[in-house]
């Protein structure tokens, strides 16, 4: 399969694309990590247009330009059916923008099922590109993040949410 490894501003960015969409992807903190990660996809074998395209929005938007990662196709085929309607209506949160857990499992059709909004996040294959990041909990905090709570500040930040006014709201969906 077609994957990439690469430095960014924001550290190692790996993804791996099969028939025109992308099955992985992720921010990692080393190139060890991120070679790691990338290795259960099997032996990386070249590039492809898409990883081309992806790896210059990622560039661009560890650079803190605007990047509209929408345009990508993901394939999700191996996700749990909630899984997979979460992690795409990830994709409905607007750049800069946090939505609650308990927003997430309403939009995937199961308002009760919050923490399995949490586990449908944890178990993104494809960050940033669906940006879990932008989901938190009702009381303002980060809740969690596979890539770790700095990592999801960061993107936070660097996005321009101002993560003190949405403790202070204490967000609800």
């Amino acid at each position: 399969m077609p994957a990439i490894l690469m430095k960014t501003g924001l550290g190692w960015f790996w993804a791996v694309s099969r028939d025109g969409a992308l099955v992985a992807a992720s921010l990692t903190s080393s190139r060890d990590a991120g070679a790691r990660e990338l290795s259960a996809f099997a032996e990386p074998q070249g590039t492809d247009e898409l990883l081309d395209r992806i790896a210059e929005d990622m560039r661009r938007y560890a650079a803190s330009e605007r990047v509209d990662f929408d345009a990508y196709r993901v394939d999700l085929s191996a996700q749990p059916p909630f899984y997979r309607r979460a992690q795409l209506a990830t994709r409905a949160i607007s750049y800069g923008e946090v939505r609650t857990y308990q927003w997430l499992a309403a939009r995937a059709g199961s308002p009760k099922a919050v923490r399995a909004a949490g586990q449908a996040m944890a178990h993104n294959p494809i960050s940033p590109i669906i940006p879990c990041h932008r989901v938190i909990a009702s009381d303002g905090s980060l809740g969690g993040y596979t890539g770790g709570l700095d990592t999801k500040r960061a993107l936070l930040k660097l996005e321009g949410a101002d993560l003190e006014v949405v403790k202070q709201r204490r967000l609800h969906p």
